[in-house]
């Protein structure tokens, strides 16, 4: 006869293989919460969203139509450096899955001849993106906006800033890394109007002189961008 302790014994050691596949099967359940968290996809139709809100954040490069320094420049004058880096915010409604609006701000800085003297190049745009592929992680837009830009720089006592509207056209590629995450990367032309130059000149006594001048001039900035946008 087996005593009470044995039986104990026995019908632990015959619980402990029970169990063992319950443990094993606790990990796929979890690893599947994770992903849902995560906002990974199941299928390849949930890669991205049919409507709603977005924001993007990403660098931007930018390359602006600058003239060279030639035999005949003077010795006080100021020439802008084509390259600049900066950043670009944005914010966007898709209507559907192929349609979308955004809102744009980019903002870069590009070096001078000078020593100390800088460049910023903003601009503001509201844009219409008409995207391809739903469904797929990767997918191709095309989009073109309108809006307004502006340099600006201070030279000492001088401040200068020369403004315009402008349209914009350009590609790019979403790549879903999550549902509601994807990584961008796009290429825009800025078609640039400039239209009026303001100049602030600062007094020793503490006053300033503000002109302002009609111009009409055309200009144009290159921009390459890469970020991240998220889908909400």
């Amino acid at each position: 006869m087996n005593s009470p302790s044995s039986t104990r014994a026995a019908s632990r050691a015959q619980a402990g293989p029970r169990g063992t596949p319950l443990r094993g099967a606790a990990a796929p359940l979890v690893a599947a919460a994770l992903l849902l968290l995560a906002g990974v996809p199941a299928a390849a139709d949930s890669w991205g969203h049919e409507r709603g809100w977005s924001i993007g954040v990403e660098a931007l490069a930018d390359f602006i139509g600058a003239e060279d320094p030639g035999p005949g420049s003077g010795a006080n004058a100021v020439f802008v450096e084509e390259g600049g880096g900066g950043i670009l915010l944005h914010l966007g409604y898709a209507f559907t899955p192929r349609f979308a609006m955004r809102l744009g701000a980019a903002a870069a800085r590009h070096g001078t001849t000078r020593a100390g003297v800088e460049v910023d190049h903003a601009s503001l745009t509201v844009e219409a993106h008409c995207r391809f592929l739903h469904g797929e992680p990767l997918q191709p837009y095309v989009f073109g906006g309108l809006g307004g830009a502006a340099l600006e720089f201070t030279s000492g006592s001088l401040d200068s800033k020369t403004s315009g509207g402008e349209a914009v056209l350009g590609v790019g590629l979403l790549y879903h890394i999550t549902r509601h995450l994807a990584l961008d990367l796009a290429a825009r032309l800025d078609l640039i109007n400039w239209n009026t130059v303001e100049v602030t000149a600062k007094l020793p006594s503490g006053g300033e002189i503000r002109l302002a001048s009609p111009v009409d001039e055309s200009g144009s900035a290159g921009k390459l961008v890469l970020g991240l946008v998220w889908q909400f």
